[in-house]
């Protein structure tokens, strides 16, 4: 079968591209090194580009370098958290990572790192997303440009920051509740932050492909009913800045890890970690 040699090629030149940016970042930070910039996530990590690991611990190891990119972004105290603020490198050297990791089916990998989507032939379980959810990164034009996803980021006070965000789905496949809790830290004053509520329904869906690979996947619709914070309570449907998690294609689940991609803008992508 010619699709193992293709999607070895589509993974060989995806590293190629990688170890190029990385190599051209290495010079300018060279080079330019009395100019301050922002170093990317391999330059700050320089365990990410150690040796590439055996075919049966490709997933495993993309999943960790993954991972320990966005912990960088995390721990950067001079950035908004998920990456909300990340240079467009680093945007792509975190899509290429996925794409890689998306495109992997291997059967040997451990079952707690395999991609259950492509196991399930797109499908997967209500049991499988059920759970608290933390957002660890996205890609969304919107959310960056609101600087959070309910949009009082951009809005609010120039003290009020973006702390995070957290997604408890629950119910099962005839109903399904969700709750999305987005924090707010004040830069002065710890007594003033504040949470958003935003709640509503979820469901699952199999009428898409996964732009990734071609193949069917789950899509996962919410519909968001109230946007609530302090005494206000809002109506949700209504609320603009939402979109970008109204319907995202399932792209790649294990037991910990969780990775959509918007079904209308595919380059809006979201990492969520299962809380423990």
């Amino acid at each position: 079968s010619l699709q193992p040699e293709r999607e070895e090629r589509h993974l060989f030149y995806r590293r190629m591209r990688v170890l190029y940016i990385t190599i051209i970042l290495c010079y300018v930070a060279t080079v330019y090194s009395f100019v301050p910039i922002k170093k990317p996530a391999l330059l700050l990590c320089p365990k990410l580009a150690a040796a590439e690991p055996s075919v049966s611990e490709n997933s495993v190891y993309l999943q960790d370098k993954l991972l320990q990119i966005l912990n960088h972004f995390e721990k950067n105290e001079k950035t908004l958290p998920c990456g909300l603020d990340c240079t467009d490198e680093e945007k792509e050297l975190v899509k290429d990572i996925i794409s890689d990791l998306v495109m992997l089916e291997d059967s040997r990998e451990p079952s707690e790192s395999r991609n259950l989507v492509r196991v399930g032939t797109g499908k997967v379980r209500v049991s499988d997303i059920l759970g608290t959810w933390d957002l660890l990164y996205t890609s969304s034009r919107i959310m960056r440009s609101n600087k959070s996803l309910s949009g009082l980021g951009y809005t609010s006070s120039g003290m009020s920051q973006f702390a995070s965000l957290t997604q408890k789905i629950t119910g099962n496949q005839f109903l399904g509740f969700v709750e999305l809790i987005e924090k707010f830290n004040n830069l002065e004053d710890d007594s003033l932050a504040f949470e958003v509520a935003i709640t509503g329904e979820w469901q699952l869906e199999n009428r898409y492909t996964d732009p990734f690979t071609g193949l069917p996947t789950t899509s996962i619709r919410i519909d968001p009913e109230k946007v609530s914070y302090g005494v206000s309570t809002n109506d949700g449907e209504s609320w603009a800045s939402l979109g970008p998690i109204k319907l995202l294609n399932v792209c790649f689940l294990t037991e910990n890890l969780h990775i959509m991609r918007g079904v209308a803008n595919p380059d809006s992508i979201f990492v969520f970690k299962k809380r423990q």
